[in-house]
């Protein structure tokens, strides 16, 4: 039994927003967005806001989760029974195989930058990729604690990419550009028009959807960051550190809180600075993917040059050479280099976070090894696979696959999230910990969402 710590004030702790913003910058608003609008114009405009803003809902609910036992969210999902854990766990390692392909369109980018040193292009941007991943992976390893090391490079990342897209949007589109653009993005009449649907690929569509945020199994990392963090109940464990700090991960507890006045405020405290974090995440991706978007309304659209195969960002280098020149296409493929591998650092470190929370919950000859060891047992075996996984497919292959499995990740995991924090947990933890039917509500309607976009996408392949 603890008493539920008193938040700092809540500007003090935003960073993991910045996190989560950053990660999904790395796939839907470098990537996929641009595809859509630069191929089909305003097709799927109207879509864009819906796709990113629900996923305020997801990131809610699952660092509330943390907030409340100062566990991981996958503890929970162990915690409803083998039964259920196992499969959706199958389905997350499967999701998470093609990782890899974030790291090779990071390295794809720095390949039309140098041009070395092979002359082919696919050789020389695994080569690139190799250099990344090994750069990157030390500077992961070697940190004192891990997560900060993921904060830090995010903020960063994510302030010059945004200053970089705002001054290109200020200098290359026009008023009547820029009115032309609003009216597709609030216009759902005219979604599809102008759609070859015959030769259509509706997994691009799928994962432009999905990964308007995060997308699926890599929206639960929001829990992990929240967890070292130090939100409510998880201020008590210990956090993820680096190889060179030696001390063992601590057991994890089952912490508690009583029904005090004062934890009832400081819950209200931590509420309120997990909707402003999460808010923050979802807002900043928003913007983001609505000025990519828009540069390539202008930019790419009229020229029908989108990004795909190997040269996945070298179209979208147009949105700073327009404004800087040469310059700024360079500046631009080398932030999205490391926009790009960075996003692949924090997906290897959350899913190796996922994996080891799990191993550590489904059995008690796992317990064997603290959660710390297990960590990097799976952050090893990540680093491997992307190594292999890039040599199979281009990176825009790789993503496809990884959104498709991710909006079915959705339908299975909602329901869980759902049951464990308007059912579970009030039944624990006083009562003030359940939200109001309000909260329930929207989380149920972003289940009922995704669950029919996942209908729709099986409906229109089979």
């Amino acid at each position: 039994m603890k008493k539920l710590p008193q938040p700092l004030p809540w500007y003090t702790l935003l960073g993991p927003a910045f996190v989560w913003a950053a990660t999904a910058q790395g796939s839907g608003e470098l990537i996929w967005w641009p595809y859509l609008v630069a191929r089909y114009g305003e097709a799927f405009l109207c879509l864009l806001l819906p796709a990113a803003l629900v996923q305020f809902f997801v990131n809610r609910e699952v660092s509330k989760y943390t907030a409340i036992t100062g566990k991981g969210i996958w503890s929970g999902f162990v915690g409803l029974g083998k039964w259920y854990a196992i499969p959706l766990f199958v389905l997350c390692f499967i999701n998470f195989l093609w990782l890899g392909g974030y790291a090779s369109s990071g390295g794809a980018s720095l390949h039309e930058i140098f041009k070395w040193p092979f002359s082919d292009q696919r050789t020389d941007s695994l080569f690139w990729s190799y250099v990344l991943i090994a750069v990157f992976t030390m500077g992961l390893v070697l940190s004192k604690v891990i997560y900060l090391f993921i904060e830090r490079i995010m903020k960063v990342v994510t302030v010059i990419t945004l200053g970089g897209l705002v001054v290109s949007a200020i200098i290359v589109v026009s008023p009547e550009a820029l009115k032309s653009f609003l009216g597709g993005l609030f216009n759902p009449s005219l979604l599809g028009k102008g759609v070859d649907w015959t030769n259509f690929d509706y997994s691009q569509l799928i994962t432009g959807l999905v990964f308007a945020g995060m997308g699926g199994f890599l929206n639960l990392m929001y829990s992990y960051w929240m967890k070292d963090k130090g939100v409510g109940m998880a201020s008590f464990s210990q956090k993820l550190s680096g190889v060179t700090v030696k001390e063992e991960m601590a057991v994890e507890e089952d912490l508690m809180f009583d029904d005090s006045e004062e934890n009832r405020l400081n819950f209200k405290k931590w509420t309120k600075y997990l909707n402003i974090d999460a808010g923050l995440a979802v807002a900043l991706n928003a913007v983001t993917i609505m000025l990519t978007s828009l540069l390539a309304y202008v930019l790419l659209w009229p020229e029908k040059k989108y990004p795909e195969g190997w040269s996945i960002t070298v179209a979208q280098s147009t949105f700073f050479e327009a404004s800087f020149g040469v310059v700024g296409r360079i500046m631009f493929l080398v932030v999205a280099a490391a926009f790009l591998v960075d996003t692949w650092v924090s997906l290897v470190d959350g899913v190796s976070r996922q994996y080891a929370d799990f191993m550590w919950n489904i059995s008690h000859k796992a317990k064997k090894w603290p959660v710390k060891k297990w960590y990097y047992f799976w952050l090893i075996f990540q680093v491997l696979i992307t190594l292999l996984t890039i040599l199979i497919a281009s990176p825009g292959v790789l993503l496809k696959l990884t959104g498709v499995v991710s909006v079915m990740a959705f339908v299975f995991y909602l329901p869980a999230i759902w049951y464990l924090n308007y059912i579970k947990l009030p039944s624990e933890y006083p009562a003030f910990v359940k939200s109001g039917w309000i909260n329930q509500l929207a989380l149920v309607a972003t289940w009922l969402i995704y669950t029919g976009l996942a209908g729709w996408y099986l409906w229109r392949i089979i």
